[in-house]
């Protein structure tokens, strides 16, 4: 700082404290001096001091500027929207229902009409029919003296028919859904359409000697049965071998609005269904049935039902030798019929 800017800084410091000291003809010179050399450190210490503190609010101010910015630029997170879940096509008994239901190691009680059916459930018609519909659209007849059970019930549907006949009528199903009627040896998969199962007593020289019989009213099926699978078009039967009809069992009641209408369509004569060749190795498109089978399995294992979790491995095994999953299955099946017979 050179000297005439520091005679000007000490003139305008003796102006402002003019004011603060006043005559005093008692003080010595030298306390004067001291006097002003305080006032002059004084002055000095709150500039440094408003200096400081316009630092610090400056820096505060970026920062705050700062950390604003970065706020506005972070993407903020949507909550997800959850669509709601549309209703499950339960099965519902409808009209004068005669049957009974047993649900696993439940006790037989009888069906009532408006009644739902549960998965785990099995069903047996006496001497009349049963009808069983969905909000969907979709409708199940099942035949006098049959057994059906309802294995599963979400966006996949599994049915297991064991004996007798169900006559279906199945709405068409989103890309996600399946609808899937299991039999002691076959299984049959729709996407939307009509179609009747039943099981019948084997025969020889007949879809080597399957007791599965499968008719196609409207639509197409794919029966998979022997570690191939057959498309089954409208008019069509299956196995497409046999010189002999499937056993009509009838329903001594009228049907179902929407099947009684169908049971009058003539039927189209009789066409060999489209078999396509087996390969040798187990095909990839029974994979997802084989998976399906050892699932429900261990669900039936899970709700406590053993000897039905026994029986679907064995159909497994039975159906699919060659399986990747033959090793589980026998490992479980070994384990579940221990269990069963020790009475764990």
């Amino acid at each position: 700082m050179t000297e005439p800017r520091y005679a000007q800084l000490v003139a305008r410091m003796l102006r402002a404290a003019r004011g603060r000291i006043g005559p005093h003809p008692s003080a010595p010179p030298a306390d004067a001096v001291a006097a002003l050399a305080g006032v002059i450190r004084n002055s000095g210490v709150r500039r440094r001091r408003r200096r400081i503190v316009r630092s610090i609010g400056a820096a505060a101010a970026v920062v705050g500027i700062a950390l604003l910015v970065g706020w506005t630029l972070i993407p903020r997170r949507r909550p997800m929207s959850v669509a709601p879940a549309g209703p499950r096509p339960t099965f519902v008994a409808e009209g004068s229902a005669v049957a009974t239901v047993m649900a696993v190691g439940g006790p037989i009680q009888p069906l009532v009409s408006g009644q739902e059916w549960h998965p785990g459930e099995h069903l047996r018609t006496d001497g009349h029919s049963v009808t069983l519909a969905t909000r969907d659209g979709s409708a199940i007849e099942v035949a006098p003296h049959s057994d059906l059970q309802l294995v599963r019930a979400d966006v996949e549907r599994w049915l297991r028919l064991g004996s007798g006949a169900v006559e279906v009528h199945v709405a068409k199903l989103k890309a996600a859904e399946r609808f899937v009627i299991a039999t002691p040896d076959a299984e049959v998969e729709v996407r939307g359409t009509r179609f009747r199962v039943a099981i019948v007593p084997g025969v020889d020289g007949c879809g080597r000697g399957t007791v599965t019989r499968v008719s196609v009213t409207e639509g197409v099926v794919v029966v998979r049965s022997f570690g191939g699978q057959s498309r089954v078009e409208a008019g069509s039967r299956w196995p497409g071998d046999c010189a002999e009809r499937p056993v009509s069992t009838a329903p001594a009641a009228g049907p179902a609005p929407a099947l009684r209408a169908e049971a009058k369509r003539p039927v189209a004569p009789r066409a060999a269904a489209v078999r396509e060749p087996a390969p040798v190795d187990v095909p990839a498109s029974t994979l997802a049935t084989e998976n399906d089978l050892f699932g429900a399995a261990l669900k039936a294992e899970g709700a406590g039902d053993r000897r039905e979790a026994v029986h679907l491995l064995e159909v497994l095994l039975a159906r699919f030798p060659q399986s990747p999953l033959k090793e589980s299955a026998l490992v479980e099946r070994a384990r579940l019929i221990g269990s069963t017979q020790s009475g764990r």
